[in-house]
């Protein structure tokens, strides 16, 4: 019999105690999404998905074991504890988990990670949309012959934890995206951009300039030429900063830390990035009310709050689960992370972001006077060592000159290590955007650049 969850998670853990688990632990995860694509002026596709499952930890005989199940049915609550039990025995890890038993000590904040609005969105307005964008992108120039992905989505999730202790947290969460990628010809050759907007407000979503901006991005791109090797003074834009900074974002995980596989190891309270330079982890969004992905306690229970991982330049700390803070001695950051029901217990950052700074990005360029503005990064999986923080990757973006964008650059590799980045960084703009992690556009004082300009 399928049962109600608060209903499911009673029996199996009455189920678990009876079995003799000195404790347990039951994790639901529920999501649905919506994605709506279009091509040509029509409806390429249109996929509406859902899953649910539940993961089962619980201490038996001193070892953490584990079973999971897709289904919320009395039958197989004796299957779901039988396998974890077996699982228990073989378990060989000399560090094991701890469920979370001290969540009354915790401050739980409400979080705006749920828009009602945008659940309610008509399905024919969210087409309507995606049809808009495409077609904005196409009348933007009559250069632009296609827009070959153009899509809009929309996505909700739902985590319950509930254990013997007496936990018993759910919340919900929600967002939507539009994206848009627009191919121009010109004299036999091409070029493409993309656009795109990701949040919890459809009002602040303009599927028109999206498709616009996509449409000038890759227009842009013509007589795009290699430059000359050497050091540039250089600004990232805002999203290529924060994919570079999504590459190394491991370095501030705990968990690697104590494997050996971060240089900041042993540098917490020192400075390791430049004065103007703060790094955020903000789960519950604090300063970001619109943006999706916000989460009032983390995927053991512990309570998540926004921190300083590096503040005007010190590292302040390392992001912990309840295993890596027992093993630092220290309190979990609660950055428990989870990335499905039957995913082990991890760390992982929560909404990082860069501090904004205090001026304008016209103002960032200005104030970089000559030099070069990066707006495109590849290669970042082959050309990044996480390690040692070295980077070498394709570029593109625009020569500045005189403290104004000029001329578009291609066929360039930028290199590097991301901790002398950070110390480089001379100044932040206040243009905050996030992708899978935020950033402003930030100006590096120095890069090396290989090109092919003689």
């Amino acid at each position: 019999m399928i049962m109600d969850f608060k209903e499911f998670a009673k029996k199996l853990l009455d189920k678990a105690l009876e079995k003799g688990f000195s404790n347990a632990e039951i994790y639901m995860s529920d999501s649905m999404s919506l994605s709506i694509s279009t091509l040509d002026g029509e409806i390429e596709k249109f996929q509406n998905s859902a899953s649910r499952g539940i993961s089962f930890r619980g201490t038996y005989k001193n070892k953490i074991g584990y079973s999971y199940s897709e289904l919320l049915d009395s039958e197989v609550i004796d299957v779901i504890v039988t396998e974890a039990m077996q699982n228990s025995e073989i378990l060989e890890e000399a560090e094991q988990d701890k469920l979370f038993a001290d969540y009354k000590d915790e401050k739980y904040t409400e979080i705006a990670g749920f828009n009602r609005e945008l659940q309610s969105i008509p399905t024919e307005e969210r087409i309507k949309s995606a049809l808009l964008m495409e077609k904005s992108a196409k009348d933007a120039d009559n250069m632009i012959k296609a827009v070959d992905y153009n899509s809009v989505s929309y996505s909700e999730h739902t985590v319950a934890i509930i254990n013997t202790y007496g936990l018993d947290l759910k919340y919900t969460d929600n967002g939507a995206n539009g994206y848009s990628y627009a191919r121009a010809v010109k004299d036999g050759e091409t070029k493409t951009g993309g656009e795109f907007w990701y949040g919890l407000d459809w009002n602040e979503f303009d599927p028109e300039k999206i498709g616009k901006d996509a449409a000038e991005m890759a227009v842009s791109k013509f007589d795009a030429k290699s430059i000359k090797s050497g050091q540039y003074k250089t600004v990232m834009k805002n999203t290529a900063f924060a994919d570079l900074l999504d590459t190394f974002s491991s370095v501030f995980l705990a968990n690697k830390a104590q494997k050996g596989l971060s240089l900041l190891a042993g540098k917490l309270n020192e400075k390791i990035a430049a004065d103007i330079f703060t790094l955020r982890d903000d789960p519950i969004y604090s300063t970001q009310p619109h943006i999706q992905n916000s989460c009032p306690f983390d995927a053991e229970g512990v309570a998540t709050f926004n921190k300083a991982v590096i503040e005007n330049g010190v590292f302040k700390t390392f992001l912990h689960n309840l295993k890596t803070a027992a093993k630092d001695g220290v309190k979990s950051t609660g950055n428990a992370s989870k990335s499905g029901y039957k995913s082990p217990v991890e760390v992982a950052p929560k909404n990082l972001y860069v501090a904004p700074g205090d001026i304008t990005f016209d103002e960032l360029i200005e104030k970089a006077g000559d030099g070069l503005y990066v707006t495109d990064v590849a290669g970042l999986h082959s050309g990044a060592n996480e390690v040692s923080g070295d980077f070498s990757l394709l570029a593109e973006g625009f020569v500045i000159e005189d403290g104004k964008i000029s001329k578009p650059v291609e066929q360039i590799t930028v290199a590097g290590n991301f901790f002398d980045v950070l110390k480089d960084i001379e100044a932040v703009a206040n243009d905050l955007r996030f992708s899978s992690v935020g950033s402003p556009a930030v100006y590096i004082k120095k890069l090396d650049v290989a090109g092919g300009e003689q």
